[in-house]
């Protein structure tokens, strides 16, 4: 098994960070939509509630100026924080890794077009890594000034990954990021 990626194609690292990211985030949104439609009294999680005076901000509830994690029980709010700040920590470990370890020279199923539109891609999603988590850290912490920004985020992540996904799975270079797939360029 090699760590590092390399002529070889994705290291076991780059694998790793790359899932590892694709569970939190599939936690992450279970957890948001279930936060926007469970709304246990406390305020629902986007915002929106049923009349004038119910859910208003991030699962607060009430007329509260701001949440307090640390006299809040453990539930599905408290699950979404953890899950952004774990995704923020992933994040800022797949620049790290990047930077430290070079990708693999890309596969020669992909033109040019589509080597530029896929570095194009990732990196919009490896922004939208820090942007959606801090945006709704902020929202639960402090209110709707952000809330353009967090859904925003969320339709252009939506969006570069159905290119991403699209283009990898059209050119059949899925294989590459797979666990135990054969070694081979990018």
């Amino acid at each position: 098994m090699r760590w590092r990626n390399g002529e070889h194609g994705y290291g076991a690292v780059t694998k790793a960070l790359h899932w590892g990211t694709v569970a939190l985030l599939v936690a992450q949104f279970a957890v948001g939509y279930a936060m926007d439609a469970d709304d246990g009294g406390r305020g629902r999680g986007r915002g929106r509630g049923r009349g004038e005076e119910s859910g208003r901000g991030r699962g607060r509830g009430g007329d509260e100026a701001s949440y307090d994690l640390l006299d809040a029980p453990f539930g599905l709010v408290e699950l979404h924080l953890a899950l952004a700040g774990a995704i923020l920590v992933v994040a800022l470990a797949r620049v790290v890794w990047r930077r430290a370890t070079p990708l693999p020279p890309w596969s020669p199923r992909l033109g040019e077009r589509d080597r530029r539109l896929l570095g194009a891609v990732e990196r919009a999603l490896l922004v939208l890594l820090f942007v959606i988590p801090a945006t709704g850290v902020a929202l639960v912490l402090g209110g709707d000034d952000l809330l353009w920004l967090h859904v925003g985020a969320h339709v252009a992540f939506f969006l570069a990954l159905a290119v991403h996904v699209g283009l990898v799975v059209r050119r059949r270079v899925t294989g590459r990021m797979l666990p135990g797939a054969p070694l081979s360029g990018r």
